[in-house]
Parts: C-alpha cells; structure tokens; sequence
C-alpha cells in the first residue's frame, strides 16, 4: 500500500552528478518505504536507467511533496513556485556568479538568476539543505526552518573503478614511489586549480622534483580557465602535471585515488564537494583549504589549513607522505567521519524530515 506521493523536481538529472545521485536515492529509498516517487526535470540524461520523466508530464495535487533540488538559475524555478503542492526546497549551494563572469557569461547570467530567485522562498515552512554551510545560507535569506540532508555517498562504484582493467592501468601509470598529488573537480575558477599548480611549482623546486599534479574534471563550464592553466604551468617550467578531463568510474576514475598520495583541495568555494569524501573512501589523505562549505564537510578529518601559502601546503603534503604516524591518525579520523555519511545514517535523518514535508 502507498504511503502518500512525494515527487523530486529539477532542472537537469544527470547521470554520475552530485544532484543526481542524491536524487537518484532518495527515489530509490522513498520507493523501498512504500512512496509513491518520481523524478521530473527537464534534461533526461539517458546513461540511468530510470531517467526520470519529462516536467511537462508533471501532474500536480494539493496532497503531493515536491522536493525541488535548487542550484541554479533555471526557468523551472517560476513554474515550481506556482504549484499547488507542497513545495519543498532542497538547497545544493549556488556558485558566486563572480568566479564565471569572465569565462562563461550564460552560466554567469543563470547563477545570478539563482541567487535572486532564491529569496523566492523565503516563505516557504520546511527546506531542506545538502550541508550545514547550505543551511546558514538559507537562514541568513529568511527561511524560517531548515533541516540538513546530507548526501547519500556510496563508494561501490568508485571501487570497482579502481579493480577495472582500466582503473589498473591509472594506477599502474603513476608509479607507486613518486608523490601524487590529486585534485578531482570541473575546471573552474572557484576551484583554484591554479594554486594547485603553484604549489607544485613549489615542492618540485624545493622539496621533490619528482612530484606530480593529477587534476581530474572537465573543463566544458569554463573552457577559457583551462586555457589559463596550461599558460600557468608553461611559464613556470612545472612538470608532470595531468589536465586528465572528464573522468567517470567508467574511465578509470577509482584508479586515480588508489594512486594519490594526497588529496590536496584549494577551492574558494564550494557547497560541499563529495571528492573530498570519495579520497577518504581510499584512504588518501585529505590536505583542504578552510573555506565555505570544506569544513563542514570534513567535521574534524583531514588537516584543515587556514591560508594557502605555497610553502605551508608543500610541507604538509611532505608531512603526510613521510610520517607514518600522522598519515595513520588522518586516515583513522577520515574513516570515522565517512561513518556520518553511511546509508543508515542518511536514511535515519531522510526519515525524520518526512513529517516535517507536510507543514
């Protein structure tokens, strides 16, 4: 027997996307509770295989829970707002338009349109918010009452990536006893690849020639960043750095983390960031800069560094490569708190928000 309708609306379902694999689960837990749930959005992507069902087929009733998965500037946004149903935001982060405007001005122009027509729902009873650093977003907009959901994260995927025959050969390119540095994100400004770069620069010179930099992410949001980092690494002469694309489970990706020495993220911003969750899968060290939503996610895992001075992130990579000890606590620390993000403990907390849907 159905135990009520709770459908999931957003602009873009798409397949191996943060967004979507929440969404994707939660379907998929609502479904085993006795749920009647689906997914409508605007761009089907077809790799899932249940993509979810075109918006314009969306039936609404006064009865039904929508929750509406918000990250960008999207035309859904005034059609949602309009609905009968009970509207229930769930808040992902939108990204400062700042960092893309001179790089992407139609991705510009949509983040701006999100963070305006965020204040939309200020009115709304219950949200919903991705991280704690989301939720005090919100409030600070007005929202009155705004629970934290986490992120179902699952490493099964990534772990069978890494025993692939592809995955195998990722790890096998980068030899064992060389330090490999890796960062997995899009290529964009706020993510700060370029520091990255800098600071290869600087522990190649000065603590290990050898070194290597391993950026993962595509560049399709800001071609013109990328651009800009390989200008970066010619003037400075650095070596063995990787711009390796766009890279899925289905291309080796596991392979990458069972290769890193440290997981090294100097972004500005960032809602959550689930690579930093995914590195810890695999044991790998996390070195973040303390900025937006990384602390959040990190609770007290990783070594949390409170500037990004070229030299101080260089010793601390050297740090956790050389000393057994502190490599061993980090990796510890880092097992525990990926213990917050287990299945049971994301579906205990999906649970006690559904009463709350229906204010």
């Amino acid at each position: 027997m159905k135990r009520g309708v709770i459908h999931q609306i957003m602009p873009a379902f798409l397949y191996a996307d943060a967004l979507g694999n929440q969404a994707d689960r939660i379907r998929a837990q609502l479904r085993q509770w006795g749920y009647e749930s689906q997914i409508y959005t605007q761009i089907r992507d077809q790799r899932w295989a249940d993509p979810g069902l075109e918006f314009a087929r969306y039936r609404s009733r006064a009865d039904q829970v929508v929750i509406f998965h918000y990250s960008i500037g999207s035309s859904l946004t005034a059609h949602v707002l309009k609905l009968p149903d009970r509207i229930v935001p769930y808040y992902h982060n939108v990204t400062p338009p700042e960092f893309l405007r001179g790089y992407n001005p139609e991705l510009a122009r949509l983040l701006d349109q999100g963070q305006r027509e965020l204040e939309l729902f200020r009115g709304a009873p219950y949200a919903l918010a991705a991280s704690e650093y989301n939720r005090q977003e919100m409030l600070a907009r007005g929202l009155a009452r705004v629970d934290v959901l986490p992120y179902f994260v699952t490493f099964d995927a990534l772990r069978a990536s890494a025993q692939s025959p592809i995955g195998r050969a990722v790890t096998q390119r980068y030899a064992p006893n060389r330090v490999n540095v890796l960062f997995v994100g899009r290529l964009v400004p706020n993510k700060r690849q370029d520091d990255l770069v800098r600071v290869i620069n600087y522990f190649q010179r000065l603590i290990d020639p050898d070194a290597r930099l391993l950026l993962v992410g595509g560049e399709a949001n800001a071609p013109g960043y990328r651009l800009e980092l390989q200008t970066l690494i010619d003037v400075l002469g650095v070596q063995n750095v990787e711009l390796a694309g766009s890279v899925g489970p289905r291309e080796g990706l596991g392979g990458y983390y069972r290769a890193a020495t440290a997981f090294v993220c100097l972004s500005e911003h960032e809602g959550f960031c689930v690579p930093l969750l995914e590195a810890m899968a695999f044991d790998v060290p996390v070195i973040a800069f303390k900025s937006t939503g990384v602390p959040y996610a990190l609770g007290n895992a990783g070594l949390q560094l409170a500037d990004k001075r070229y030299d101080v992130v260089s010793e601390a990579i050297e740090l956790v490569h050389t000393d057994r000890t502190v490599r061993a606590r980090l990796i510890e620390i880092q097992r525990q708190r990926l213990g917050d993000f287990s299945h049971v403990h994301v579906a205990a907390h999906l649970r006690a928000c559904l009463p709350n849907m229906r204010i």
